[in-house]
């Protein structure tokens, strides 16, 4: 009888023990997930941006009362970066509206004229985040060159928009080995992140969006950029950047 009950007491612990080494286990794999989905975005230059994107259009049509307007993931106080000769391009709306994407090249050597490229696109929209992957409507871009984008926003009386710039890049060595041997959507943020390539590292985190809201990849991406953001870098628009780092903070808090 006394033997039974030490083998049974054996066999209780030792599945106690097995619990609590899967429960470690698993704690650390959620811990290495939170440290891997936290590592800094750091633009790799902070380009002043021209006045086009800076210039001002409303944000909102006349009479919404949306406590966050229309807003762009992108950087706004420098240039963004991508690798990607087609990037996915990435905004917020706090209602359904239609609205046109436009994009635009700057010539050479001629930093104040744009060259419009191709027809202006008329999209739908959704509460929340959405984006446009322009593979599939424009030509690829040049390494080199420098853009800029719009979103317009086709109210009764008039148009709101927002403009941002960027500019194409070669992809780093490093990240073309990473790329080819990494699957993890984390790992893979965190490499373009870490490059300063912004449009390429939202654009996998933008994978994983659920019912239009950013997901906890994307929140930590955008509070990166927020903290990113230098209004004094172009002094004229400080308001304007400040109004840009706000709304991105009320959207990764819905």
């Amino acid at each position: 009888m006394k033997l039974r009950n030490f083998l049974l007491f054996r066999q209780v612990k030792s599945s106690q023990i097995g619990c609590m080494i899967s429960l470690s286990l698993l704690l650390g794999t959620i811990f290495q997930g939170m440290s891997e989905a936290v590592a800094q975005f750091k633009p790799r230059t902070r380009k002043p941006p021209s006045p086009y994107s800076l210039g001002g259009g409303s944000r909102g049509c006349p009479g919404d009362n949306d406590k966050i307007p229309l807003t762009l993931f992108a950087p706004k106080s420098y240039i963004g970066e991508t690798a990607s000769k087609s990037p996915t391009l990435a905004w917020y709306m706090p209602t359904a509206r239609s609205v046109e994407f436009d994009l635009y090249e700057f010539l050479p050597d001629k930093r104040d004229k744009l060259k419009k490229l191709g027809k202006s696109q008329e999209l739908n929209t959704v509460p929340g985040v959405n984006k446009i992957a322009i593979a599939s409507l424009y030509p690829e871009l040049t390494v080199g060159k420098q853009y800029l984008w719009q979103i317009s926003v086709l109210c009764g009386s008039g148009v709101a928009f927002e403009r941002a710039e960027f500019q194409v890049v070669d992809m780093p060595s490093t990240i073309k080995g990473i790329m080819s041997s990494v699957t993890n959507s984390i790992q893979i943020v965190n490499s373009l992140a870490q490059q300063g390539l912004w449009y390429d590292a939202f654009s996998e985190a933008a994978k994983q969006l659920e019912s239009g809201k950013v997901g906890q990849l994307g929140s930590s991406l955008v509070k990166e950029l927020v903290q990113s953001e230098e209004p004094d870098n172009v002094p004229k628009q400080r308001k304007y950047i400040e109004e840009q780092i706000n709304n991105l903070q009320l959207i990764v808090q819905q």
